[in-house]
């Protein structure tokens, strides 16, 4: 099968991209509210720099270079290429492709200690928080690259009385609503809105749709429906 399930942790293939995707363990919720989703999203821009350290737990590490976001782009060293991702209730969904050898293990085991680290002193709880480290799914085929951001970005609507999945007939109107709204995924990157932080590749973004026009007909022109169920079904 060309694109397939594969619970790996290394090595990655530098060149290829890599559907990445997580839940709760026992499908418990991850982000009860939005300081949750923040504190995950925060992570992704943090984590993802070999030169961020974080000891001590001090808050201070973490405000500084979050407030100064923008004025630090350049002494950043990514350790993946984040081209996508959405995080709901209890999942989160992320397309990678890594920059460094082992950067795609190196990136998640940080994001995921750190953040359950968080959760579990919120909450005042112990042990697991996550499903299994993480699982991955190398991306071979032309055709489900294409279908992944669209996927991911759709996954928001969950839980709303929009239907989005193949087969299903979409009040794209609402749609637009809901996804512009919608913090904590990649669409506003995508569609040319401002972000909360510059958490994904946008040079990617932008090379795979040059204007907002362009991503918004990609968004609603229905996929092959066979090709997506298949896609879709292995989630």
């Amino acid at each position: 099968m060309a694109y397939y399930e594969l619970y790996m942790r290394e090595p990655f293939d530098s060149r290829a991209y890599y559907h990445v995707y997580n839940r709760g363990v026992d499908k418990r919720v991850l982000f009860s509210d939005q300081w949750d989703f923040r504190r995950f999203c925060e992570s992704l821009y943090l984590f993802n720099d070999t030169n961020y350290k974080h000891k001590g737990g001090r808050v201070i590490q973490r405000d500084i270079p979050l407030a100064g976001h923008e004025l630090f782009t350049f002494d950043r060293d990514p350790l993946v290429s984040i081209v996508a991702y959405c995080l709901v209730p209890n999942h989160f969904h992320m397309l990678l492709r890594q920059k460094e050898p082992n950067g795609i293990s190196k990136f998640l085991h940080r994001v995921g200690m750190g953040y359950a680290k968080y959760f579990n002193k919120r909450y005042s709880r112990e042990g697991r928080l996550f499903e299994s480290p993480f699982k991955a799914k190398p991306v071979d085929l032309k055709e489900h690259l294409q279908l992944l951001p669209r996927y991911i970005h759709l996954n928001a609507l969950d839980g709303t009385n929009i239907q989005w999945r193949a087969g299903q007939k979409t009040d794209w109107k609402k749609a637009k609503v809901l996804l512009n709204s919608f913090v904590w995924s990649s669409h506003k990157a995508y569609a040319g809105l401002k972000s909360f932080l510059p958490i994904v590749d946008e040079e990617v973004a932008k090379e795979w749709f040059p204007t907002k026009e362009a991503y918004w007909k990609y968004l609603i022109t229905p996929t092959n429906m066979e090709e997506e169920l298949t896609f879709t079904k292995m989630m």
